[in-house]
């Protein structure tokens, strides 16, 4: 075989052009063997590696091949092809040819030593009384490219057949790209990964969904020992906004603390923090005046990725809700989640960690680019492969369904409500007391099934699990904006932003909570969050809409039709039918509805 592990492309050949030699076609387990380095070992001692691989490729035709149920195929100077009729067979063959190799390697040192990397793969091929033909035979070759020495790599064809524990354990490698072929493919490590894997897999039960930051006490720019203290302020204050959030997982002072002296901050917070992110930075105090200069490295990747400077009084380093520390927490978290989400947007699946993927996932998935929406459900289904017993993923892929039919793309919103209920009850059955899953499966019940009692009922369940769920706050409220309740729709909404400071999800918060503004007649507040909205996300086209309805109900009708305008752009085919039959409460609050879609039909939306 060739040193690529590869079958030579004039041995395989595809099936359309086999169709006119009328070659029986059959279902077949298709093994291919590799002997690793073969090159090397002949150079270094041909007539010694010729031999010892001529022992090995008999003991293998006529005992291991035999006693696994399978044919061999061909024997090459440097590899094995052989067919099975069942997935088993195949695997038990690979362990049992990489046993004897191993065996045979006992005595030889490092240098001599022969390693096999198998590829498995479970295919329809041509056969003929010499050969087997077809793609997925190659594609049994290519998987073998995977492996490293001694392992072996088998197709999602081959994984289906086996039983994880069982017949060998099995490790999900995830979608790897193989030459000549423009679609990754699902493949799997059957047995224990090898001294130098290919391929590392993803599969992070234990890691954690959310970037772990690291802030430094920061480091004063003079000597004076007065201004020393500062610096400690400065990081508490950040660690105190930044902790508001549940997208970032923040180390605690007490840990961060002995870092302060450290001359490479961010590699020691890397190695004896496992921190994904640091956030340090120095200060010049002047007077009751301080000029902070601020920066957050990616640990992993040794570089900045956000750096800045704020001016302030000392004073207010003393006050809880400190004005520098939210600035900066602010800042410093925006764009640590744009890092993610662009590394999300750009890298293969099976490269990105665990909260790249997570954070990817929400943020697209509230976008208004399908393509990037469908990828966030790609992200989250990874996430629950990774981490199968984890609510979090299942609850998201809940929400998922309900933006499905908010965005207009479901062309069956019945089996998205039921997929979505689906999701809600995995994600408790492995948290009993997920409030997000609690609180999702109220707003599937709410938008989709349009029974806002029952998603109500189920808002406050979530909140007696945690009176601090922002989410359950804000659907609570956007229910009772529907229902023309307006002012339990502005408390309700406010508190969740009050809850969610640095949520990667602020603008979808304000996004809401400007509706509910509407509903409680506070119109230049509704404009206000609205206009923040857009401003961190110009695709989320709700948003438009209530910042539309807003200016019409305030008298701005002419600036209400320049936003439909831009409401248009994102959702061309929009118009106010769509809206009132997206609307929840169309049924229940008819008043209140047609007076939202006549703001809407004022500012020019099309009927």
């Amino acid at each position: 075989m060739p040193e690529s592990g590869n079958m030579p492309e004039s041995e395989v050949q595809e099936p359309a052009d086999l169709l006119h030699l009328a070659l029986p076609i059959s279902q077949k387990v298709v093994l291919v063997i590799d002997l690793v380095e073969s090159v090397r070992l002949m150079t270094a001692d041909e007539a010694d590696t010729v031999a010892r691989w001529h022992d090995f490729a008999h003991h293998a035709q006529n005992h291991t091949i035999p006693q696994c149920h399978g044919r061999l195929v061909k024997s090459l100077g440097d590899g094995l092809m052989v067919e099975f009729e069942q997935p088993r067979d195949a695997a038990n063959a690979a362990i049992a040819l990489h046993q004897t190799i191993a065996k045979n390697n006992i005595t030889l040192t490092a240098e001599r030593q022969m390693h096999l990397r198998a590829g498995i793969n479970a295919t329809h091929v041509y056969t003929d009384h010499n050969d087997i033909y077809g793609a997925g035979v190659n594609l049994a070759a290519r998987l073998a490219t995977l492996a490293g020495p001694g392992e072996t790599v088998v197709s999602a064809s081959v994984r289906d057949g086996l039983t994880d524990g069982l017949d060998a354990s099995v490790e999900d490698l995830g979608e790897c790209y193989l030459k000549h072929l423009d679609e990754p493919v699902r493949a799997y490590r059957v047995g224990a990964a090898g001294a130098a894997p290919v391929v590392v897999a993803q599969r992070e039960y234990a890691a954690p969904l959310q970037p772990t930051i690291a802030v430094i006490p920061f480091t004063a720019r003079s000597n004076e020992p007065e201004h020393f203290a500062i610096g400690e302020l400065i990081a508490d204050g950040v660690i105190h906004q930044l902790g508001k959030t549940r997208a970032l997982r923040v180390v605690s002072r007490l840990s961060t603390k002995a870092l302060r002296s450290h001359i490479n901050k961010a590699d020691a917070a890397s190695r004896l923090l496992n921190a994904s992110y640091t956030l340090s930075g120095s200060y010049l105090v002047q007077n009751n005046k301080i000029l902070v200069f601020a920066e957050l490295c990616d640990n992993e990747r040794e570089n900045i990725v956000w750096t800045h400077r704020f001016q302030g009084f000392t004073q207010d380093l003393f006050h809880p809700e400190s004005e520098i520390s939210q600035i900066i927490a602010s800042a410093a978290s925006l764009a640590l989640i744009a890092t993610e989400v662009q590394r999300a947007s750009h890298q293969p699946l099976p490269t990105l960690t665990s909260y790249t993927l997570m954070l990817g996932a929400v943020t697209l998935m509230h976008r208004a680019s399908h393509a990037d929406f469908l990828k966030s459900r790609s992200f989250l289904e990874r996430l629950t492969e990774m981490h199968s017993r984890n609510a979090l993923p299942f609850a998201w892929l809940g929400k998922w369904h309900v933006l499905h039919v908010a965005q207009g793309w479901s062309t069956d919103p019945t089996r998205d409500a039921k997929e979505a209920l689906i999701y809600c009850q995995k994600a408790m059955e492995y948290d009993e007391s997920s409030s997000l899953a609690i609180a999702v499966t109220g707003q599937v019940h709410g938008y989709l099934n349009k029974d806002l009692s029952t998603a109500e009922k189920l808002y406050r369940e979530a909140l007696d699990v945690n009176p601090n769920e922002s989410f359950a706050w804000l659907w609570l409220g956007i229910t009772a904006a529907f229902r023309g309740n307006g002012e339990v729709a502005v408390e309700a909404t406010e508190k969740a932003l009050a809850l969610s400071p640095l949520d990667p999800l602020r603008y979808y918060y304000q996004s809401l909570a400007a509706s509910a503004a509407i509903t409680g007649g506070k119109y230049e507040r509704a404009i206000q969050l609205a206009n923040d909205s857009i401003r961190v996300n110009r695709s989320h086209s709700s948003t438009y809409r209530a910042k539309a309805i807003a200016q019409v109900l305030s008298g701005r009708t002419e600036a209400a039709k320049v936003t439909v305008k831009e409401l248009l752009v994102l959702e061309p085919e929009f118009t106010v039918r769509k809206f009132k039959e997206r609307f929840p409460a169309a049924k229940e609050a008819p008043e209140h509805t047609q007076r939202l879609a006549e703001a809407l039909q004022a500012a020019g939306l099309p009927k």
